[in-house]
């Protein structure tokens, strides 16, 4: 190889790594570089599998998208290492902050219950993402149930984590019931306060179920996804009016590309609204801790 070859294969890679900045380069990237760099690698690397619902065409089987799920926490982490630098810190929230809760399943509510080392007397239903129709096994216990226990520990609330029946077996009013009987379960262990917690499909769920809650967190929500249900699996169930809700924090994924912005948000009194630089699923370590971090302090105030 001659020199002239050397020195264009040579421009060819600095080229290359500036465009993908990897490695942890010297500038400073912007949240939003960072995200897209840390997409476009799992992009590329990773076959994103069919999370089309059985009622729209999809095979009706859950495992491909659950394990997928269930693997983005360590994908992440290793690819935010290799892409943004090994110097910043890639803990997630379940890895840095979940120490210290005690976890027992509870079988008379289908769910699982954690409880902080040291507990507020407030408790919280969590209800997992999964477009109603799967998020349960792999991705419930890899992916989601530690952000869960990190939210109990940081915030001193009982998490009760519902794995709640899943559509098209089900219907909404059935999965609503689950809920319902969940917050009985919260009541009966002297509550002091009840929030609903959910993420995405889990979001709308508690939406719709308002009125059982002193407080709602919604996170990256999907209030769209009830429309889209067929008939027979909604029934009359409907997402009420945002003024309606009680006291509220609204999570926005500003580069959401499943979830749209919940109308009338911004301008209810009773709902705070945080945004995030995340996509519906991915999300930097470091903007996964501060939504955690958000979660728990809010629910520390209720």
């Amino acid at each position: 190889m001659t020199d002239t070859d050397k020195s264009t294969q040579q421009q060819q890679e600095d080229r290359f790594r500036a465009d993908f900045q990897v490695g942890g380069i010297d500038r400073e990237m912007s949240p939003e570089q960072q995200l897209e760099q840390l997409y476009s690698y799992l992009e590329a690397h990773y076959d994103l599998p069919d999370f089309t619902p059985p009622w729209k065409g999809g095979a009706g089987d859950p495992a491909p998208a659950d394990n997928y799920i269930a693997r983005l926490p360590d994908r992440i982490t290793h690819t935010a290492m290799l892409m943004l630098g090994a110097g910043l810190d890639h803990s997630m929230p379940g890895v840095v902050w979940a120490e210290g809760v005690e976890v027992s399943d509870v079988p008379e509510v289908g769910g699982q219950l954690f409880v902080p080392s040291e507990p507020s007397g407030r408790w919280a239903i969590s209800l997992h993402s999964g477009g109603w129709w799967r998020g349960s096994d792999t991705a419930l216990e890899i992916a989601w149930r530690p952000e869960v226990a990190a939210a109990a520990q940081r915030s001193g609330t009982t998490i009760l984590d519902l794995d709640h029946p899943l559509a098209p077996e089900h219907t909404v009013p059935e999965i609503s019931t689950a809920v319902a009987k969940a917050v009985g379960y919260a009541q009966h262990h002297n509550a002091s306060s009840i929030t609903g917690w959910g993420y995405s499909s889990g979001a709308a769920l508690a939406a719709l179920n308002a009125s059982l809650f002193d407080a709602l967190v919604l996170t990256f929500p999907d209030l769209g996804s009830v429309a889209g249900l067929p008939d027979s699996i909604r029934g009359n169930s409907e997402v009420p009016p945002v003024s309606t809700w009680p006291r509220s924090l609204v999570q926005i994924a500003l580069q959401d590309e499943i979830a749209a912005r919940p109308v009338g948000i911004d301008q209810a009194p009773q709902v705070t609204v945080s945004e995030y630089v995340s996509r519906h699923r991915v999300a930097t370590p470091e903007v996964s801790r501060t939504k955690i971090a958000d979660v728990a302090e809010f629910l520390a105030t209720v």
